[in-house]
């Protein structure tokens, strides 16, 4: 008799931590909040590593900055590849450079751009003036 008891309660406790039924509400934040806190230079916050995408599709980038400038926002296919500008003209900063602020710029991934499938992929975001404090995503998936 015990045990049917026990067995019950952890079912019943499962059920509740597993969120109930299908039409509960989800815990997940509807806007993803991102550590965009760097000291010196950049901090590339999205994406993260293995994120993948597709070819065509527009993403965000998003990024914490100290400097003051306006950037490039760059794909390459690997770590030793030069990589080829997403955006027509440089991303000027709409917040502070505090260190803090997150800022986030649209790109889309272009085959016209250079973008090409790949397991390795990387968005590079490089103020125009100070291009060694840029900073890189994690290694992302873009597919066909």
């Amino acid at each position: 008799m015990k045990f049917s008891h026990a067995l019950i309660l952890a079912s019943s406790l499962a059920f509740f931590a597993c969120g109930g039924d299908d039409d509960s509400p989800s815990a997940a934040p509807s806007t993803p909040t991102y550590d965009c806190t760097v000291s010196d230079g950049v901090k590339v916050a999205y994406p993260t590593v293995s994120e993948q995408f597709k070819i065509g599709q527009t993403i965000d980038v998003v990024f914490g900055t100290t400097i003051d400038d306006g950037y490039r926002i760059v794909f390459k296919k690997n770590t030793s590849d030069m990589g080829t500008d997403l955006l027509d003209e440089s991303y000027d900063l709409t917040g502070p450079a505090d260190g803090k602020t997150c800022h986030t710029v649209k790109v889309k991934l272009d085959a016209a751009k250079g973008v090409e499938a790949t397991l390795t992929g990387i968005i590079r975001v490089m103020p125009y003036n100070s291009q060694n404090k840029g900073n890189n995503s994690g290694l992302i998936v873009v597919k066909e």
